[in-house]
Order: structure tokens, then sequence, then C-alpha cells
């Protein structure tokens, strides 16, 4: 079975800072007599389910080009999802709020499932998002040597009631040296720890030298 976990975009896809999202022109119209229906697309490139690549933090960094077509194409054994129990009031994700007790060591892509998902259409989802912390950074970095890709169900890894650690957190991770790639605003409503991924491929918008941009995602689940 195949299941989606990247969202559609629309004019209430939420934006981080609250700022202004897709627009969405009609430049010709059936109904208005014209031959065929197209429209105009105005919005910022780090909307909805989007990556952020390395130049997104480092003038020197990785942009799409930098990365082959089998980057995106990751197998079920290589993936590993986390819960995240945050206690009340906190938003910075450390270690020990993740069920961890199973690391797999050659994992390549992260998820940290926050279920935050759940205020996607509330103010609170951009206003108060849980993100990673510094600590969790260097756990990442410590225990995962073959990551590729870190991914959350956040509007973004960078918490906005943290946003000075967030920008450490991108530098550190997006670090050009061992280049890895965030997917932020992940639609994992319908995956779970114990979710069976067999593959995930992900399909970026096709944008030269771009610092991130929307993509579309696709896992392959056990029924």
């Amino acid at each position: 079975m195949f299941i989606f976990l990247s969202y559609k975009i629309d004019s209430n896809t939420p934006m981080y800072g609250g700022r202004e999202g897709f627009i969405l022109t009609k430049s010709s119209s059936i109904e208005k007599g014209d031959a065929a229906n197209t429209s105009i697309w105005t919005f910022p490139n780090h909307l909805g389910t989007h990556i952020d690549f390395p130049f997104h933090f480092h003038q020197n960094g990785q942009t799409i080009e930098d990365f082959p077509v089998d980057f995106w194409k990751v197998n079920g054994e290589k993936i590993q999802i986390f819960e995240v129990n945050l206690p009340e009031g906190k938003m910075l994700i450390n270690p020990e709020y993740l069920d961890n007790e199973n690391l797999n060591k050659n994992a390549e892509f992260l998820i940290f499932n926050t279920g935050f998902g759940r205020y996607r259409n509330q103010d609170k989802y951009w206003k108060y998002n849980p993100g990673l912390s510094i600590k969790t950074a260097d756990w990442i970095v410590n225990n995962f040597k073959k990551i590729k890709i870190i991914g959350i169900d956040s509007i973004s890894i960078s918490s906005w009631q943290h946003r000075d650690i967030g920008r450490k957190v991108h530098k550190k991770l997006l670090d050009p040296k061992k280049p890895k790639v965030f997917i932020e605003d992940m639609d994992l409503t319908n995956i779970k720890k114990n979710t069976i991924i067999k593959n995930i491929i992900i399909a970026p918008m096709m944008v030269k030298q771009s610092d991130g941009g929307p993509c579309t995602i696709i896992a392959e689940v056990e029924r």
C-alpha cells in the first residue's frame, strides 16, 4: 500500500512565523470564456512539506544539484521512526524524550513523530512548534554516521519560541562537510512507531540552486 507523507499546498497552508504563504491567481478561466484554466502560483520556497538543503544555512552548502537521484529513495531497513514524548510545556526535543531503546545505527532517514500535526489548522502549529535541541543534534551526529535525511511533523526543525537554538541546530546538522537535508512539515498522520515501511521516495521540486523547496513524499507500507 502507498501513502503520502506530504501535505497538499493551498492558501491555508501554514508558514513558519505566520508569514504569508500560497497565493493562487487565475490567469485564464473557461468560465470566463477562455480556452483553458491556468493560474499563477506565488509562494515562499519553505512552504508546506519541504526540504532544507545545506545552502539554506551555509553559503558554500549543497543545493539540489549536489544530490544524486538515488539519494531520494530510502529502503525501509534504513529508516528509523521516533515517537516524541514531550513533557507539558516543553518545545525542545531532547534524546530522553524519544523512544530510543533500539537504535538502528545504519539508519539513513530519521523521522521524528511529535503528533503535532493535529494542530496544523491552528496558530499554535507555528507559534509553539516542537523543534530539535542542540543536545539532540549532537546525539544524532554521534549515533547515526550514515544519516542523510531528518524529517519531522513540525513546521520546522527550529522551534519558533527557541529560534536562536534552531539556527544552531540547522547550521550543525546541515554541515556541508557531511551533507544532510531536513524535511519539515511532514504528514505523519498514518505513521506510528510500529509502522512497517518498505520504501520512501521523495520527489523534490526541481529548481536549480535552491536552498530548499516543496516536495512530494510517498511511502510504501505494509497493510
